[in-house]
């Protein structure tokens, strides 16, 4: 049996000549039966098992080259010694290639998340490795639409070759100043919307131009630069609708176009020709110079393997071109070739689709919307081709599931994920199938596509909050999130990238550490599940914008309808008019009257309970004052809200052990003129005093208020509260959400603010936090068209009920509600009943008053779970109970010896 330095050597010989097949030859004879005797032997094993990953992998063998670094990995130990950490982290590294390459793309993004907390920069064989796995994440935070996530990791690529430039540059033939300037365009060709975005491209072409002139350009550089050119030109073709293209817009894409064939043709620079034509080809088309376009792309098919990953989209073009030929017979013989195309199973594609396998590719799913939407513009009055449209838009929604990276949410998937789902609805509704099992079924998959990351991280902190072993980590974490708030409150990026990079490997740790936190929101959610735990009298109304409509589903405990109405920017003004008339103490009858009809569909008097889950602008509206039959909606309907459906009814197991007390924070601020005092800013609360001292009387507690409550005094001890009431200060920064925070004392010198941010550290186990603060439901929209609020932070830190405010809430008013709130509370009240109660309480009191204006009363409202409070037992409560069994105990005593005496 040859040594290990034998085989070494001689492997990395034959990697190095890429001699790939007599690689794979040597190392499958060998490795099988090597036996290392020590750590040099074993790295140099690992070595061996990346040596047969570049062999797969560079024969097209994505999943074998995946295997040999699965196998490889563990000959690098606990990898302490630099060597080992960076063998683990570019066998990770590699793994994170090898499924990319087999379209896993949360695998991929995870491995190479991984391999970054290994790869270091003290030591210098790992550079090349960490820099690349910044571009390789960015660049797949941009094809999946995360322009933000994109932009923070090719930064920190830069900020690493920059910190590291000298041995870099001797390490890259190509130079990473224009590998990273490609990259930055890649970013923006994939996702540059506005303005802002588009500027920021010009800039990096420019320097890229600025590179290129340089003596010291070379030929492995030349694909960097006809890429961009032609990233450019197709940017300037394709990112706006087609319908909003200009004259300018296709000169510019065609001059860049032009220019990178070009140079790849006539110049004999590196390029993707084939590519490249493709581009030009789809900026024929779109000047309707067809039969050039019908050329062009027969001659790229042609040229193209049967099974290259792009021709779907080349036979889309291809299918476009016969359209708008007029050609429909050829066009939809195409089309269908298409799906044909992306239909990942060796068995034949069903005319109707109905056996259709889906591709891990993400862009297909996109393609797949692109042909529904041609099909719609040229054969929408075919009954034939309407058929084939509803069932495109089913396999769209199936191809969507099935290839998005299932992380964080973001603005572009949000957007596809929403016009597949318009589609499907509008198609549904021509067919008049709005109430079937079908829509179920589509609606909760689209619930767990948009919250699935909402509910893994209530569930973790929710549970995490009894697992002392978690304390060290919890502190860990708290403390990241307040740095990365000042570095945010400075404006400083690269700190920011630093610190999210820091938060991002803790998060890794803690699963790691604690893998069990991964499985809880492992479920899918399903309608029939939440119809299940519906009461008779509950109806829950999901709301969807949805473009120039607005989906309205009715969920009961055994029904569920929808509609589509329109929602243009008319009705957009309507609920703004409503709004302003409620915050300038002039509520607009008749506008709440109009906003019902067009938000409220028909409601059956049995449904005394009704669950709103808004979307976009409607999570402004209080649904409470729209007028139905002449009367406020919350006069015979007790409303509460939800984020997301899932978080109607929660699972028993994320109930807390013990019942904690009520914990209520009032701190001081400086003396104001009372009449005026809102909770927005830092003046002087005196309702909040007065609430916060009646309210305790109703419930065990502790009360925090005066000079000394602090921050520090809410860390301690908030998560052991089984209530949490803060009466303060809260003030909202929609610019930057995660620097929204509230006040606790501003008689201090120091900052000493909660800032939204931090609250994604903490871990609560509350059943209730009420924010009898203003704006505390208000906030910037996320990706899924929810609000980036203190309602959203409270419950990503474990709490399954608040109170929260739509608007700047006066002081007197908010203390008298929040008073009788608490006493029905006491009474055995749901939550939603006793709000309800609370605010017509104070309505039937005001009445005939200024103080009946909704501004006044109807602000706070409720999201979240509803059961009532359970109210745990005080030391008082303990002595009653042992005076109540001494005395049952003395007078069972004095019985019997009564007893005994009259029988002596």
């Amino acid at each position: 049996m040859p040594s290990i330095a034998f085989l070494w050597g001689k492997s990395n010989a034959l990697h190095n000549t890429k001699q790939y097949s007599e690689l794979l030859i040597f190392l499958d004879k060998h490795l099988k039966n090597i036996t290392p005797k020590n750590e040099k032997d074993s790295l140099d094993v690992a070595d061996l098992y990346y040596n047969q990953f570049q062999g797969h992998y560079y024969t097209g063998n994505y999943l074998e080259s995946i295997k040999s670094a699965n196998k490889g990995i563990p000959y690098c130990g606990n990898a302490t010694s630099k060597r080992a950490k960076h063998n683990k982290g570019v066998l990770l590294y590699k793994r994170a290639y090898g499924e990319s390459g087999m379209d896993f793309a949360k695998r991929a993004q995870v491995s190479m998340k991984t391999a970054l907390e290994y790869l270091s920069e003290d030591y210098d064989l790992s550079l090349d490795y960490l820099v690349d796995a910044y571009v390789f994440l960015s660049s797949q935070a941009a094809y999946h639409g995360n322009l933000a996530e994109a932009k923070r990791n090719i930064r920190l690529a830069n900020k690493t070759y920059q910190n590291n430039k000298e041995y870099l540059d001797k390490a890259r033939k190509d130079g990473y100043e224009i590998v990273l300037a490609y990259r930055e365009a890649y970013v923006f060709y994939k996702l540059a919307k506005t303005k802002k975005d588009s500027l920021e491209f010009v800039k990096i072409i420019n320097k890229l131009n600025k590179l290129k002139a340089l003596p010291t350009f070379n030929k492995h550089q030349e694909v960097y630069y006809t890429t961009a050119m032609n990233h450019v030109g197709d940017w300037y073709i394709s990112h706006k609708h087609d319908s909003l293209l200009t004259p300018k817009d296709m000169e510019a894409g065609s001059y860049y176009l032009d220019k990178s064939i070009d140079f790849v043709e006539n110049k004999k620079y590196k390029g993707d020709l084939i590519t490249f034509k493709y581009n030009k080809c789809k900026a024929l088309t779109l000047a309707n110079d067809l039969q050039k376009a019908e050329g062009l792309i027969v001659e790229l098919l042609d040229s193209m393997a049967t099974n290259d990953y792009r021709r779907s989209f080349f036979l889309a073009q291809k299918a476009l071109i016969k359209a708008k030929l007029k050609q429909k017979d050829s066009a939809l013989y195409i089309f269908h070739r298409v799906i044909e195309q992306i239909h990942s199973d060796t068995t034949a594609l069903a005319k109707d689709y109905s056996n259709f396998k889906p591709s891990k590719t993400y862009g297909e799913a996109r393609l797949i919307r692109r042909v529904t939407e041609k099909l719609e513009k040229f054969y929408n009055d075919d009954p034939e081709v309407k058929k084939t449209i509803s069932n495109l838009y089913r396999i769209a929604l199936i191809q969507f599931e099935n290839s998005y990276a299932k992380t964080k949410f973001n603005p572009n998937q949000n957007e596809l994920l929403r016009r597949i789902f318009h589609g499907t609805l509008l198609v549904s509704q021509d067919v008049s199938d709005t109430q079937n099992s079908s829509a179920s079924n589509l609606l909760g998959r689209v619930e767990t596509i948009m919250n699935q990351m909402t509910w893994q991280r209530f569930y973790q902190n929710r549970f995490t909050n009894k697992l002392p072993k978690l304390d060290s980590l919890k502190f860990r974490h708290f403390n990241l999130r307040t740095l990365l708030t000042s570095a945010k409150k400075e404006d400083n990026i690269r700190k920011q990238d630093s610190l999210q990079e820091l938060i991002d490997t803790h998060v890794a740790f803690s699963n790691k550490k604690f893998p069990n936190l991964e499985l809880l929101s492992s479920k899918k959610f399903e309608i029939e599940t939440l119809q299940k735990n519906l009461k008779d009298d509950e109806l829950v109304l999901k709301y969807f914008i949805l473009d120039t409509n607005i989906a309205i589903f009715s969920i009961t405990s055994v029904d569920i309808t929808w509609e589509l109405r329109t929602w243009t920017d008319s009705e957009i003004q309507l609920g703004e008019t409503l709004i302003n008339s409620i915050r300038n103490q002039k509520y607009d009858a008749k506008t709440a009257a109009l906003l019902g009809k067009k938000l409220l569909p028909t409601i059956d008097s049995k449904f005394t309970k009704i669950i709103i889950n808004p979307d976009g602008e409607l999570y402004r509206i209080p649904f409470e004052i729209l007028q139905q039959q002449n009367q406020f909606l919350t006069k015979n309907h007790e409303i509460r809200y939800t984020s997301n459906l899932r978080f109607i009814h929660l699972e028993n197991s994320t109930q807390a052990d013990t019942k904690g007390i009520l914990a209520i924070y009032a701190p001081n601020y400086p003396e104001t003129e009372v009449a005026f005092a809102t909770r927005n800013n830092a003046s002087f609360l005196k309702g909040a005093k007065k609430e916060a001292k009646v309210i305790s009387k109703l419930f065990p507690s502790e009360t925090y208020i005066g000079d000394h409550i602090s921050k520090k005094y809410f860390l301690d001890t908030a998560p052991k509260a089984g209530i949490l009431h803060l009466a303060m200060h809260a003030e909202i920064n929609n610019e930057e959400p995660g620097l929204s925070r509230l006040l606790f004392n501003k008689n201090s010198q120091t900052d000493d603010d909660l800032y939204l941010e931090e609250f994604y550290a903490l871990q609560l186990q509350a059943d209730l936090a009420v924010l009898s603060a203003c704006n505390t439901g208000l906030g910037k929209e996320s990706a899924g068209r929810n609000l980036e609020s203190f309602q959203r932070a409270f419950t990503f830190s474990g709490v399954p009920a608040t109170v929260v405010s739509l608007w700047e809430v006066p002081d007197q008013s908010t203390s008298e509600i929040m008073e009788s709130f608490y006493t029905y509370l006491k009474d055995g009240n749901t939550k939603s009943k006793a709000l309800q109660k609370a605010k017509l309480n104070y309505l039937k009191k005001h009445k005939g008053t200024k103080l009946e204006q909704p501004y006044y009363w109807t602000g706070f409202i409720l999201y979240g779970d509803e059961s009532s409070i359970s109210i745990p037992a005080t030391s008082h409560t303990i002595w009653y109970v042992l005076i109540v069994v001494l005395i049952v105990f003395t007078v069972v005593i004095f019985r019997k010896r009564l007893q005994y005496n009259s029988i002596s």
